[in-house]
């Protein structure tokens, strides 16, 4: 190959992995959007997959958006890629970044495969994009691919090792805060009227409307529908056709999201006595 021929291969790979970096910024930063400017991920391929995640507590890490850990994550492989860094220095860099990435998209799969039990299609795109910009960096690395690949197996392991220590053990809930009559009269009532809610002990958005009743909710008929949820019942919930944490089923007809006390009580037809 002559010089001006592996010059123009090398600004191509260059120029493939900027584009795939700025595709992966871009799925991420559509996700953040979603989070917190739609309200929901639209073009889900897994249905309400998506929401299922975004919902979930495990959305964030110490309170920063996995969404915005991702466009970050993007920003700086992005920026590594067009810098005038040495061809070594700058695909070794990429190489290492990127191996994180994918140990992190790792570890985000497995939640929601083994956890969550919901998968996000735009967040399997972003590990796919993940995987291929740490290829293309693998294929432009000098040096011993034994002894690459085995550094970056060892970044997998430490990246998700790291991302379960922090992340993953589920947190103490509080104990319930003292009770109002309403609440205790009204958890009755929905109660009494065969009211049910479905919801996932991994739901951030179930814990608030739990967190509605206080200690009245041991008042209301819940139904866990994540197999590694305590007592589940997830048949029950795939035959319902839940799709969304919570969903109320009251009176025959079922209501999504968090849903405030007066709500219920109108929705149920309570009438506060």
């Amino acid at each position: 190959m002559t010089a001006k021929g592996k010059k123009f291969f090398l600004s191509g790979a260059t120029g493939t992995a900027t584009v795939l970096c700025a595709l992966g910024a871009l799925v991420s930063g559509y996700l953040l959007v979603a989070d917190f400017v739609l309200g929901g991920a639209e073009l889900c391929l897994t249905g309400k997959g998506c929401d299922l995640v975004r919902e979930s507590r495990y959305s964030s890490i110490g309170g920063i958006p996995v969404s915005l850990l991702g466009v970050l994550g993007y920003a700086a492989m992005a920026a590594v890629s067009v810098s005038r860094l040495g061809r070594r220095t700058k695909w070794n860099l990429l190489f290492w970044l990127s191996a994180a990435a994918v140990g992190f998209s790792a570890y985000l799969t497995y939640l929601e495969l083994f956890i969550i039990e919901a998968l996000c299609s735009w967040c399997v795109a972003s590990a796919a994009i993940a995987v291929a910009v740490f290829l293309l960096a693998a294929s432009q690395t000098t040096g011993g691919a034994i002894k690459s690949f085995g550094g970056a197996a060892a970044v997998f392991v430490l990246v998700f090792a790291a991302s379960y220590s922090i992340h993953s053990p589920a947190p103490q809930e509080n104990p319930p805060s003292a009770s109002t009559f309403y609440q205790v009269s009204l958890a009755k009532y929905l109660s009494e009227r065969g009211a049910t809610m479905y919801g996932s002990y991994n739901c951030g958005h179930c814990q608030k409307q739990k967190e509605l009743f206080g200690g009245a909710f041991g008042h209301i008929t819940y139904v866990e529908c994540s197999r590694s949820g305590p007592d589940p019942n997830p048949a029950l919930c795939a035959g319902k056709n839940i799709k969304s944490y919570p969903t109320w089923e009251i009176g025959g007809e079922f209501h999504e999201g968090v849903i405030t006390l007066e709500q219920l009580g109108r929705i149920s037809g309570y009438s506060g006595k």
